[in-house]
C-alpha cells in the first residue's frame, strides 16, 4: 500500500493536520510502535524529528534522522521506518513546501543550474533558532489558529530563511533549485524511475513540477505518443521479462507493474502480445 502525504484531499476533523480549504499545510506524525511503509511524498517536506529516530531508506543507503537535524526532502516516493525506545513514542513534523514558496528563493541569475541532480534529500543541523521554530510549529497542533492559509506561507518562508542562514546556503540554493527543476533531463530520469510504481499521470506530472496539460504536451514533444501508451508499453514488456524469468504469480505481476487491476492488465496485454499472460506462460513452460 502507498500511503500519500500530503493526501489528496484534506482530512477532516484529524487533528494531526494543519489543513484549510482544500490545502494540507503541515502534519504531525505520532507512532507508538515501530513500522515501515512506502511513502509517496506529493509535495517537497521539511521533516523534524521530535522524539525517537527516523529511517528513510535508499537503494544505497539509509538515512537516520535525529530530534538534532531536520532534512528537506525532494517530492517523491521512500521506504521509510521509525525507531522507537521502549516506554516512549515517536513524534515527527512534517512541514509541506509547496513549489511557488522554494521557488521564490531562487535569485534571478539561476546560478545553480546543474547542480546537485541526484541528491533525494539534504541535511541540517538544528541551532537554537531553528529549534525554536520548531517547538511553536508544534504548538499549532494544540492551539488550533484562525486563519493558516495567512499564517503558514509565512511560516514556511521564516523556516527557509533560517535554514539558508545556517552555514548552507549555497548548498541548500542548489538543492531547491533541482527539486522545482522543469528541465527535459529532468524529466526523462523522473520518468524512468518512477514508470513501476502506482501513481497517477497527473502525480508524475507533479513530480516533473509541471501541470498535467504541459507534461502531456512536453511527453508528446519529447517521447512521440502520450503518456499512457508509453507508460503502459514499458509496463507490458517489464511484465512479459517477470513471466519469461520468474514464478511469480499473475496478480504478483500485475501488482510489480503497477497496473490498477489483474483483469485490466490481461486485457491490455492480449491486445499488446495478442496472447493471454496465462497462455504465455504455459507456452513458455512447454517449451
Amino acid at each position: 500500500m502507498l500511503f500519500r502525504f500530503p493526501p489528496p484531499a484534506p482530512i477532516i476533523n484529524d487533528s494531526t493536520f494543519l489543513s484549510s480549504g482544500s490545502e494540507t499545510f503541515a502534519k504531525l506524525k505520532i507512532e507508538f510502535k515501530a513500522g515501515k511503509r512506502t511513502v509517496f511524498m506529493t509535495e517537497h517536506t521539511l521533516i523534524f524529528v521530535i522524539s525517537g529516530i527516523k529511517l528513510l531508506h535508499f537503494s544505497d543507503q539509509t538515512l537516520k534522522i535525529t530530534p538534532g537535524q531536520v532534512v528537506l526532502l525532494k517530492k517523491g516516493i521512500y521506504v521509510m521506518a521509525e525507531y522507537i525506545e521502549e516506554g516512549l513514542a515517536f513524534e515527527a513534523l512534517l512541514i509541506f513546501l509547496p513549489e511557488n514558496i522554494l521557488k521564490s528563493f531562487i535569485p534571478k541569475s539561476n546560478k545553480y543550474i546543474g547542480l546537485n541532480k541526484s541528491d533525494p534529500y539534504i541535511v541540517f543541523p538544528i541551532n537554537m533558532l531553528i529549534q525554536d521554530f520548531k517547538i511553536q510549529f508544534r504548538q499549532y497542533f494544540e492551539h488550533p489558529l484562525f486563519n493558516y492559509e495567512q499564517l503558514i506561507p509565512l511560516k514556511q518562508k521564516e523556516i527557509l530563511i533560517l535554514l539558508l542562514s545556517s552555514g548552507y546556503k549555497e548548498q541548500a540554493l542548489a538543492f531547491i533549485d533541482a527539486a522545482v527543476s522543469k528541465n527535459v533531463q529532468d524529466m526523462d530520469a523522473i520518468i524512468q524511475e518512477y514508470m513501476l510504481h502506482p501513481i497517477t499521470i497527473a502525480e508524475l506530472a507533479s513530480l516533473c513540477n509541471r501541470s498535467l496539460a504541459t507534461f502531456k504536451r512536453d511527453f508528446q514533444k519529447q517521447y512521440h505518443t502520450s503518456p499512457r501508451v508509453y507508460i503502459n508499453k514499458h509496463r507490458l514488456n517489464h511484465a512479459k521479462m517477470l513471466l519469461e524469468n520468474t514464478d511469480k504469480q499473475i496478480s504478483e505481476i500485475s501488482t510489480d507493474c503497477a497496473f490498477e487491476s489483474t483483469s485490466y492488465f490481461i486485457r491490455i496485454f492480449k491486445q499488446e502480445f495478442g496472447i493471454t499472460p496465462q497462455r504465455m506462460r504455459a507456452k513458455i513452460t512447454i517449451e
